[in-house]
C-alpha cells in the first residue's frame, strides 16, 4: 500500500538582526513510506472550512510517525508542515487517526504551488 517514499519539513521561525522574523523549513523525517493520492474523498471537502482546500491526501504508517513528545524531530506531524516529493511541495492542512490503533496516519494535504 506504501509505494513511495517523502520527506516532512517544519518552518522554524528565526529573527535576523533588525527582529525580522525569517523562516527557514528543517527537516524532521526522511524515507518516509507513503501513498500520495491526489483525489480527495468528498466527506473530506465537506468538513471544516479549513480543509475545503484539501486536494491530496497522504497515507503514511506508523512505523514512520515519531512518537509524540520526543522533541523536535520527534514530535506528531501538525498543521503547516510540508511533505516533499521530488520537485512536489505539500502542505499538511490537518491530520486524521484511523479507528484501527497503529495502522496509518493520514495527512490532509493542498499542493502548493508557486507563490503560495
Amino acid at each position: 500500500m506504501m509505494n513511495t517514499t517523502a520527506s516532512i519539513k517544519r518552518r522554524v521561525a528565526d529573527y535576523d538582526d533588525m527582529g525580522s522574523v525569517i523562516y527557514s523549513a528543517s527537516t524532521i523525517a526522511t524515507g518516509v513510506r507513503c501513498r500520495i493520492s491526489e483525489s480527495v474523498p468528498s466527506e473530506v471537502r465537506s468538513q471544516v472550512d479549513e480543509w475545503s482546500q484539501a486536494s491530496t491526501m497522504i497515507y503514511i504508517t506508523p512505523a514512520t510517525v515519531p512518537p509524540p513528545g520526543a522533541g523536535f524531530g520527534g514530535t506528531e506531524y501538525k498543521r503547516d508542515d510540508e511533505v516533499h516529493y521530488g520537485s512536489v511541495v505539500y502542505e499538511v492542512l490537518g491530520t486524521m487517526k484511523t479507528s484501527v490503533p497503529n495502522h496509518h496516519t493520514v495527512l490532509v494535504c493542498k499542493k502548493k504551488t508557486d507563490g503560495s
